[in-house]
């Protein structure tokens, strides 16, 4: 396969950039749980990985008979975000990528199922949030989430970059369908989703880590 053309990189958030998907699927599990669902971390993974809250709830009742409360999705959040700030850790070798990007020029966006004051959160946390100031996308600023490719779309517009020569990088099922269907080069970064999954979702390409997301961004971006 030929080396793509990168004028653009986007990535997703969380599980990406942030090392968020173990604890709030942990904190989903437990919320679940406390409204009488049978559910366990790894249950809730393969159910909602890649997908959005507003989903959750049709697809517990329509699954196992559990009809949740309308705020517990303000109840989720809220604990959610009390975990981010109490034990978030930004992932290693994610500034490195960020520096080496910067230092050829390519600019850099954000595309998440994620709401923004959620991102505010996590990116504020590790220190990130600066460095995408006005091109962090939201599904909820487009009209259809991940697997749908709105929000990819959106990130590209924001940086004046066509879709076509952006890379795209994410972790989940969900967020390489919707890279692959945006027409970007598609990365699946390994974080909790197996390999196997996300190369059954399209992905053009696999990093097991950052350190080798590292190596395929350097072998493909022009010296400036």
């Amino acid at each position: 396969m030929s080396k793509p053309v990168v004028r653009g990189v986007i990535f997703d958030c969380d599980g990406v950039l942030v090392d968020t998907e173990t604890l709030a699927n942990e904190v989903l599990t437990d919320l679940l749980c406390d409204y009488g669902c049978a559910m366990d971390v790894k249950k809730t993974h393969d159910f909602f990985l890649g997908g959005t809250l507003a989903a959750v709830g049709p697809a517990m009742a329509e699954r196992f008979g559990v009809t949740l409360p309308p705020d517990w999705v303000e109840e989720c959040y809220n604990r959610t975000f009390e975990a981010f700030r109490r034990d978030l850790k930004p992932f290693e070798g994610v500034p490195a990528i960020l520096d080496f990007l910067d230092q050829n020029n390519i600019p850099m966006a954000i595309g998440s199922n994620g709401p923004h004051d959620k991102m505010d959160v996590s990116l504020g946390k590790v220190g990130l949030k600066h460095r995408f100031e006005g091109r962090i996308c939201s599904a909820h600023d487009v009209a259809n989430a991940k697997p749908h490719p709105d929000v990819y779309l959106l990130a590209a517009e924001r940086m004046g970059v066509d879709i076509a020569d952006c890379i795209v990088v994410d972790d989940s099922q969900n967020g390489v369908r919707a890279g692959v269907a945006s027409g970007a080069t598609t990365i699946g970064l390994v974080d909790i989703t197996p390999a196997s999954y996300l190369r059954n979702a399209g992905a053009h390409h696999i990093a097991s880590d950052h350190k080798e997301l590292y190596r395929l961004l350097a072998d493909w971006v022009p010296a400036a």
